[in-house]
């Protein structure tokens, strides 16, 4: 079934609900229709790739369902980015068009000829924080098959903190209009965000790891009462959960998923451990943990995990050795390292690719930032290997600390130490924010060259 039918069928279920208003899913498809048209008319059609900039969230998803129905791949040029590195990004997905606010239309490739049939999609990208950033191409059918793993959309009355120009946010602004549910705007600005749920009966609040952390903070109980917060995208501590559980709402949810894949599993309410469970994996998805050989494990033994899903992705744009490592004998292998409980529930210990050895010993990041982070004194911590000409990797860490707190390095690594013994960092770097991406996750890239610049190997 395409876009257009999907929407058609919606019929008059508010479909949209933004400050300036809202409206049902005949008044989308018309809206859609009309964009449609106008793209038509300045030559964008089906085989086209065009890059989307624009800023309005509504007019952006209308956008974006437009362009999939004319059968064009589209990719965000987020406004927020500099234009050096939205230029760099359309050469890379080879961009013929860009449409800005209003549907003005820029033709970038002069030798464009329309051509292909059917739906299109959208390229999304990885978020680069450990690595080089890889792009993905989507089709229509895939994100349908993707949406399918949250049939609670259908009823779902879904704000996302982050603007659609986001991948995630694009993302399930997309899964939720599959599913028939509605999709709610925040205003611009700073905004009591309690209130507008409240006002608007948001049912799923959607947010970043960094967020769910600053809103357990104030400190203030039943905030939420009644709406589902949501949260992934990186580890979450015990600690962050229970207090999101006491003084937001108890009805929290954390997501463990990928780009190339979608969601893969949740941990809901009741389902919260000293263990930071992620959950059983969701309805379609098929997940094994196995060892070197590539044959599964036992439960309860710990490995590396691969999965496949309808609407996972088959490999990356210009990925050359990449797409061969991660999409192979028909599994994606995210480069993580997990382990299935006895109940079917995962725990990821971290990636693959950041597992430290320090004289023969393994040392996974999320070890030292759980004991970090379990401080007092500390909002975040990020842990990652520095080489060592004499020990192969030492584990080091950076830390933000709480509003006001006063703790040294020398003192957190005494407390390391205390918890970690040979697993504690060797050095530790105090400062003030740690770097992040436009989607609030840690740089760790950016936080090795910290480390680098203060201390040389």
């Amino acid at each position: 079934m395409s876009v257009l039918d999907e929407l058609a069928r919606r019929g008059n279920t508010t479909a949209v609900v933004s400050e300036a208003g809202q409206f049902d899913y005949a008044e989308l498809l018309g809206r859609v229709e009309r964009y449609l048209a106008r793209l038509a008319q300045q030559g964008v059609g089906a085989g086209a790739i065009v890059g989307v900039e624009i800023a309005d969230e509504v007019e952006h998803l209308i956008a974006s369902l437009a362009l999939i129905a004319a059968g064009a791949h589209h990719i965000t040029l987020a406004t927020h980015d500099p234009p050096a590195v939205r230029s760099e990004l359309a050469g890379r997905v080879g961009v013929t068009h860009v449409v800005g606010q209003g549907a003005e239309v820029t033709r970038r490739n002069a030798v464009f000829a329309a051509e292909g049939e059917g739906e299109g999609g959208v390229y999304l990208k990885t978020s680069g924080t450990t690595g080089g950033m890889n792009i993905i191409a989507f089709t229509a059918a895939q994100l349908a098959a993707q949406a399918l793993r949250h049939p609670e959309y259908s009823t779902e009355r879904l704000l996302r903190l982050a603007s659609i120009e986001h991948n995630n946010s694009k993302r399930h602004r997309l899964y939720c209009m599959l599913m028939g549910g509605t999709n709610v705007f925040r205003p611009p600005g700073d905004f009591d965000e309690a209130a507008f749920c409240a006002r608007h009966r948001v049912t799923c609040l959607d947010i970043s790891r960094m967020h769910a952390s600053n809103l357990a903070a104030q400190d203030r109980p039943g905030r939420f009462e009644g709406t589902k917060l949501r949260t992934g995208g990186s580890a979450i501590p015990i600690d962050v959960r229970r207090a999101v559980e006491q003084r937001v709402t108890p009805l929290l949810y954390v997501r463990y998923a990928s780009t190339e894949s979608g969601a893969i599993a949740m941990a809901g309410p009741g389902e919260h451990d000293e263990a930071e469970s992620v959950g059983r994996p969701l309805p379609g998805v098929d997940l094994q943990i196995v060892g070197p050989d590539d044959q599964p494990l036992p439960r309860g033994e710990t490995g590396r995990i691969r999965l496949r899903a309808p609407g996972v992705a088959t490999g990356y744009l210009d990925g050359g050795e990449q797409t061969a490592e991660r999409f192979r004998d028909g599994w994606f292998w995210p480069g993580d390292v997990g382990m299935l409980r006895a109940d079917g529930s995962l725990i990821v210990q971290g990636r693959q690719d950041d597992m430290m050895v320090l004289n023969g010993l393994n040392i996974f990041p999320a070890e030292i930032e759980r004991v970090l982070e379990r401080h007092p004194d500390v909002s975040v911590a990020a842990a990652l290997p520095l080489a060592s000409r004499i020990h192969g990797q030492i584990p080091v860490a950076a830390v933000e600390l709480k509003a006001k707190a006063t703790t040294s390095a020398a003192q957190l690594q005494a407390y390391a130490r205390e918890h970690l013994a040979l697993r504690a960092p060797r050095r530790i770097l105090v400062v003030e924010q740690l770097p992040r991406n436009s989607q609030g996750k840690i740089m760790r890239r950016a936080i090795a060259v910290l480390f680098e610049q203060r201390w040389q190997q």
